[in-house]
């Protein structure tokens, strides 16, 4: 039997359910879908970061400050725990290049958020368990911190259905419905659902919900290996990115051409303060294009082992109780895809987040679900339309590696 919504989600991580909390926010009629549970695709994987210093002033850093402005908000609204905590970030200089690079950057950084440069000694006595050898200097700001992305897809999922949405888990949807040039319906396993708007925030499977529909979305799965460890003594408060998370170049600084390999390796480390997993290590990531494999390597979890005990010696003997791997949505040009596909009326994408999409999740749920009330585009979505012409070449292929992924929201 058909019924009748103002607007499907598909994909219940924690895009497509801030998607659905906020559309029923806003007082429309909503079902959220999935294949499987609520949080079991891309941000079961996630590490949970909301690491706001290294977004290039504009958008991606309007975004990102209003992002955890109101995770704080939904912190103290929401019933369930989603265990937000703005820990602080250190983004460490471990070589002399990396050094000049960071004053730079902060130089720069400085007037649009609350960013500052650590010497090693003040870096020594915030983290004293980091090797003291490897460091020379650090960034440092207050508002980087994390949440559990579980919890958090979780808590806006049964926000949206307080507020009277219907969620339905292990629903696939196996096809789009379209009548007179626009979308309107989904079918799944078990009937027809029908709406005036269709929102794919299906993550790296974003495609595959495309195909349904006759749409071309870009977007294809980055596979990230992470590790954790079992619950330790505190050895760390911030969270411990290096240098190579900065996009030095979109920051209009220039880094030397025999440094840009090494910049191009992404490491972080945090230690959960609360909730189920407190103490735990968390270590991550590798990034490759294997279309949608998930099984960690030897060579993956051998990597991130060597780089945990060479920042932090003290995890040389702690147990390593888990590893996995998560595929991350990644869009042709790098940035996010938000809006109405182009071609078809009523089909509208939430996708391409990549490896922040904990950092931009409930933005983009509150600012989609405005547009869809009020049908104007708010101005920090304009930068991420589906139309837009940088989404023309071909993807990279499923068989390659890449390590090059700039912040180029």
């Amino acid at each position: 039997m058909a019924s009748a919504w103002d607007a499907i989600v598909v994909g219940a991580g924690v895009i497509g359910s801030a998607v659905a909390y906020f559309l029923q926010e806003a007082g429309l009629r909503v079902c959220l879908l999935d294949r499987g549970a609520v949080a079991a695709g891309t941000t079961s994987a996630s590490a949970g970061h909301t690491s706001v210093q290294g977004r290039v002033p504009g958008p991606a850093l309007d975004l990102a400050l209003a992002n955890v402005r109101l995770l704080g908000e939904l912190k103290r609204a929401l019933p369930d725990d989603f265990e937000y905590a703005q820990s602080g970030g250190l983004i460490l200089a471990e070589d002399e290049t990396e050094y000049r690079l960071l004053r730079q950057f902060t130089a720069k950084q400085a007037h649009h958020a609350p960013v500052e440069f650590w010497e090693a000694e003040e870096v020594r006595r915030a983290e004293p368990h980091l090797d003291p050898r490897r460091i020379l200097g650090a960034t440092y700001c207050a508002l980087d911190g994390y949440a559990n992305p579980v919890r958090l897809a979780i808590a806006l999922a049964r926000g949206a259905r307080a507020r009277g949405a219907e969620v339905l888990p292990h629903t696939e949807v196996v096809g789009i419905l379209t009548e007179g040039g626009r979308a309107t319906g989904v079918r799944t396993a078990t009937g027809i659902h029908r709406a005036l708007a269709i929102v794919n925030a299906a993550g790296a499977w974003s495609g595959e919900i495309g195909r349904l529909a006759g749409v071309a979305v870009p977007v294809v799965p980055r596979k990230g290996e992470l590790v954790v460890s079992e619950p330790l003594p505190r050895l760390l408060r911030c969270v411990i990115s290096h240098a190579g998370h900065i996009p030095f170049a979109d920051h209009g600084i220039e880094a030397p051409p025999e440094v840009e390999g090494e910049l191009q390796k992404k490491r972080y480390l945090k230690q959960t303060g609360a909730g189920g997993f407190q103490g735990r290590v968390y270590v991550g990531s590798t990034s490759e294009f294997r279309g949608f494999d998930r099984s960690s390597t030897w060579d993956g979890v051998s990597q991130l082992c060597r780089y945990a005990i060479d920042t932090v010696p003290a995890l040389a003997g702690a147990r390593l109780v888990r590893s996995w791997a998560g595929l991350r949505p990644r869009s042709r040009d790098g940035r996010f895809i938000i809006g109405e596909a182009p071609g078809l009326p009523g089909f509208w994408l939430a996708t391409g987040h990549d490896s922040i999409g904990i950092l931009y999740s409930t933005m983009t749920g509150r600012l989609l679900a405005q547009w869809l009330r009020t049908g104007e585009r708010p101005a920090l979505l304009a930068p991420f339309d589906p139309a837009r012409p940088s989404l023309a070449p071909a993807a990279p292929r499923a068989d390659s590696k890449e390590t090059d992924i700039h912040d180029t929201v």
